[in-house]
């Protein structure tokens, strides 16, 4: 059985110990959890206007916008309305939004993919150099260490593993279509027997799909691992991996319990401390500001070569938005890199462990049958 409170305190001393893999953590706290947001606006349209004369009592009450706002209303309505006022007759502009989109989405994944699997990989093998030689390596030596075929190989794991979810989703999407034929061409009994069966269903294969991904993930951390320590293939990795936890599963569940009662935990504290760093949050809008003012400087270049009008204030907003966000949540994401490394170090030196005491299993085997 491996040791797990040793296991627990060495990664801690990795972490405090280890600098280079913080800028690692910063990284897989970004491209594993960032999300995007996006505002709109609506409203009645038409009786939404913005006027300047206005011979009522009382005018002084009325709303004066700035030129700006002005102009940005007038190019709202005469752009973007119509799209929503006339959706047949902008077909074509709507598929080039979608392009436009999809490929957006596409190249950043693609980006957040690379950064992020490569960082994986790297984390895992400083941790495991450091643990055999203690030797410390620089980000650049580091990064060497994650650039490699290695990080595709995870990644393709995840993939693997991932296909659950995804036939989870095309089961819903059938039972959706199942009831959505249930009740507009069956009778009234049979819509909502259909409905309690779809009900039923979905929260089944929900239940199903939470117990089967708790498993894998358990799964993944010997997966990669043997990728990332032993530089094996992609179905070699998952033969050897569930052989390794196999023999080993009462250690491995052990250990997943602790660090699941440790990311609730987490979870409860970081909580907290997003409201506590509020004052670190103010000290930083400058900051933030400065730093997101120059992508939008270029991105405000650009378009104002292709367009004109707000248009190219609103490329340029959305483009520093990112930017202000990174800079001033950079608290929050250092402790969430913390807490990556963290896990990551343990389940290495868990993994390590198992190895170790897997290794002396093979001497002890004679004594027995003698």
């Amino acid at each position: 059985m491996i040791n797990i409170g040793k296991i627990l305190k060495r990664s801690w001393h990795i972490l405090w110990n280890y600098r280079v893999l913080w800028l690692f953590g910063i990284l897989l706290a970004i491209t594993a959890g960032g999300n995007g947001d996006s505002g709109s606006s609506g409203g009645s349209g038409s009786s939404y206007q913005f006027s300047s004369n206005n011979g009522s009592n009382g005018s002084n009450l009325n709303f004066q916008p700035g030129p700006f706002l002005r102009q940005l209303t007038d190019w709202f309505n005469q752009n973007i309305a119509p799209l929503f006022e006339h959706p047949d007759q902008h077909v074509a502009t709507f598929i080039w939004i979608g392009v436009a989109l999809l490929l957006f989405i596409l190249i950043v994944g693609i980006l957040f993919a690379v950064i992020r699997y490569v960082s994986e990989i790297a984390v895992i093998r400083m941790v495991d150099e450091y643990e055999q030689t203690g030797t410390k390596v620089g980000f650049k030596q580091g990064w060497k260490l994650g650039w490699n075929w290695r990080a595709f190989r995870m990644w393709v794991i995840d993939l693997v593993l991932n296909l659950p979810a995804l036939l989870f989703i095309g089961l819903l999407l059938s039972l959706g279509v199942l009831f959505f034929f249930s009740v507009t061409n069956g009778k009234a009994a049979l819509a909502i027997g259909g409905a309690i069966a779809a009900i039923g269903c979905a929260f089944l294969f929900i239940f199903a799909l939470i117990v089967l991904m708790v498993f894998l993930s358990l799964l993944r951390q010997f997966f990669v691992r043997k990728v990332a320590l032993e530089g094996t293939g992609i179905g070699e990795s998952f033969r050897l991996g569930w052989a390794m936890f196999k023999r080993n599963w009462k250690s491995a569940a052990l250990m997943w319990l602790v660090m699941l009662g440790i990311g609730i935990g987490f979870g409860i504290a970081g909580m907290i401390l997003f409201f506590l760093l509020i004052p670190a949050y103010l000290i930083l809008v400058l900051p933030a500001a400065i730093v997101a003012a120059i992508p939008a400087g270029i991105a405000f270049g650009i378009t104002s070569i292709f367009a004109s009008g707000p248009l190219i204030w609103i490329v340029a907003a959305l483009v520093a938005v990112p930017f202000f966000l990174m800079v001033l949540l950079a608290p929050l994401t250092l402790i969430s890199g913390w807490f990556r490394i963290y896990t990551s170090g343990v389940w290495t030196l868990t993994y390590r462990e198992i190895m170790a005491l897997e290794a002396v299993k093979p001497e002890e085997i004679p004594a027995k049958t003698a």
